[in-house]
């Protein structure tokens, strides 16, 4: 085979394996972040410091909403605050869920996307409705409000979508959110605004900031590099925290913090790994456009490509130890492979690798 990547190591995986499957960050954290867990681990036998209440008046600060002065110690509970840490965005998912939504109840889904809330309603006891994208693979706002009626208790916005990269500008769903009763809860899935470069996607937090019903959640394993911290966020509006709360218990470690923390000091790290993804996605592209290949232009961590067969492809290219996923076994969408950006030298080595292959 043409790509040679038998010796090739990227950051944090074993030599040889490109693993373009499941949209991590190829360049790793910050320097500083690592710097700042080793100093911290001579404190490991204390539980989480007092002052790391600053992670909490960072983040307030990041999304322009209050910072409740009243948390005395992360993860303690606070009837003002816009802000919740949880053990990554999957566990607040599950608690906005359960804060939610009931047996009998309707939640509003579009397909093909993350598809975590639909798992979690189900598993409630409610029923998921999926509504289709738009034949330019982006959020159909209007078929979502349609299928709105009398038991659909929240509706989930993955902006940029996974899997297709699209996005929902903040116009939009401005609009589409003033639309809806306000029992309806919106959640807005942000793991990849870190990635955007569209300013015209829409802020999450804003929309908190003006509508009760929002509830946002992030993530710092995608654009911070924390993949393995499992840290994530969630912004709305106290009242509806509160309610979240109720639901949710524990925090991160006392490492996740101060890992937390020394990201949020490196901001331009998150543009450091904003344009390693744009120079990879460029040469997908180019690629994509020199073998005639259809693809979605992607604001996220990963571009979907028209293959042809892609359960031979993804085959084919895992026998390479080139790891991507096959979106026609995931989500449907005939033809087409997700691949997630990678370092220059992992994106040179994939291309080629599917050149080899589809030639």
């Amino acid at each position: 085979m043409s790509p040679d990547n038998d010796a090739y190591r990227s950051v944090g995986l074993p030599p040889g394996i490109i693993r373009l499957s499941r949209n991590e960050n190829p360049i790793g954290p910050s320097p500083s972040v690592i710097e700042a867990v080793k100093a911290r681990c001579d404190r490991i036998n204390r539980y989480e410091d007092p002052d790391q209440i600053a992670l909490f008046r960072r983040l307030a600060e990041l999304h322009g909403v209050p910072h409740d002065e009243q948390l005395a110690l992360p993860g303690v509970g606070s009837d003002g605050a816009w802000i919740r840490v949880g053990d990554g965005s999957e566990h607040l998912m599950h608690a906005m869920a359960r804060a939610f939504i009931s047996a009998g109840d309707e939640l509003i889904e579009p397909h093909p996307s993350f598809g975590l809330m639909t798992r979690y309603a189900e598993e409630l006891g409610a029923r998921a409705v999926r509504t289709p994208l738009t034949a330019d693979y982006v959020y159909d706002l209007d078929a979502m409000a349609a299928a709105v009626n009398e038991r659909t208790r929240m509706v989930v916005i993955t902006n940029p979508n996974n899997p297709t990269g699209t996005i929902v500008t903040h116009d939009a769903l401005s609009r589409f959110v003033a639309g809806l009763p306000e029992r309806v809860m919106v959640l807005v899935d942000e793991a990849y605004a870190d990635l955007a470069e569209d300013e015209a996607c829409a802020d999450g937090a804003g929309l908190a900031r003006e509508f009760e019903n929002v509830l946002v959640v992030r993530t710092f394993s995608k654009g911070y590099g924390l993949a393995g911290f499992r840290f994530g966020y969630g912004v709305a509006q106290p009242q509806v925290m509160k309610r979240v709360r109720a639901f949710h218990g524990g925090s991160p470690s006392a490492l996740v913090m101060t890992a937390a923390i020394a990201a949020l000091d490196d901001p331009d790290h998150v543009i450091r790994t904003r344009s390693t993804a744009s120079a990879s996605k460029a040469t997908y592209y180019a690629a994509c456009e020199e073998l005639g290949l259809e693809y979605v232009r992607s604001e996220a961590a990963f571009v979907l490509i028209e293959v042809g067969d892609a359960a031979a492809v993804t085959a084919a290219l895992a026998d390479r130890q080139i790891l991507v996923i096959n979106a026609e076994a995931s989500w449907g969408i005939r033809g087409m492979i997700r691949v997630s950006y990678g370092n220059e030298e992992e994106s040179r080595i994939f291309v080629e690798a599917l050149r080899e292959i589809l030639n």
